[in-house]
């Protein structure tokens, strides 16, 4: 098992990158896809897997399936985001034209990959987090010491703060890769997160 991460483009969004067997699979592609690419080396691809659906994750999707012939997921409450006009730099206004599988809550078996798929909008209508063994990729939803942010397009501070109880209540011991800077896990934020103390009252 092993997990690479290259934070990437204007907004230096984490794209990881899962290995396991010899297979591959991508997380949130923001930019840059020959550096994606280059994580993935001679693995076999099995998917692309976005957390949701942002310019600065999903910008690469386009130039990494013109390489590598895989399904792509995302969850259907962030296409809107792919069709919607919003300001953004010039670089990230391609987002990706490619058909996408829809993610859902549940399990999700990508090759080797045995994924639960977890549901957490707020940051955006279609914001989920992906689960691999004991190590969680969170997106937008959680960040070390912050959470995301909620006033953009189809972002929701009710729906975030629900998403995050939940979140609470899993295993202190999962480790969390966020879609921007450094890693941490569900104890340090239980314990250190200013945007969570406020919420615990609640559960």
């Amino acid at each position: 098992m092993e997990i690479l991460k290259q934070p990437l483009g204007l907004y230096k969004a984490n794209c990881y990158v899962l290995k396991e067997a010899g297979q591959a699979l991508i997380i949130d592609p923001g930019f840059h896809a020959h550096k994606v690419l280059e994580m993935v080396g001679d693995a076999d691809l099995q998917a692309v897997v976005l957390t949701h659906g942002h310019c600065d994750h999903v910008c690469a999707v386009d130039g990494v399936l013109k390489e590598r012939s895989v399904p792509l997921y995302m969850h259907p409450g962030d296409d809107e985001l792919l069709h919607a006009k919003r300001r953004m730099p010039s670089a990230y206004k391609g987002l990706f034209q490619s058909p996408y599988l829809p993610l859902k809550e549940g399990t999700l078996k990508l090759g080797v990959f045995d994924l639960y798929v977890h549901e957490t909008p707020g940051h955006s209508k279609g914001s989920v987090i992906i689960q691999w063994g004991n190590h969680l990729f969170t997106g937008d939803t959680l960040f070390k010491n912050s959470v995301g942010a909620t006033n953009n397009y189809n972002g929701d501070d009710a729906v975030l703060k629900t998403s995050l109880r939940q979140i609470m209540t899993w295993d202190p011991d999962l480790i969390v890769y966020p879609g921007h800077a450094e890693d941490t896990t569900i104890k340090e934020e239980l314990a250190h997160n200013p945007f969570l103390q406020p919420l615990k009252e609640f559960n």
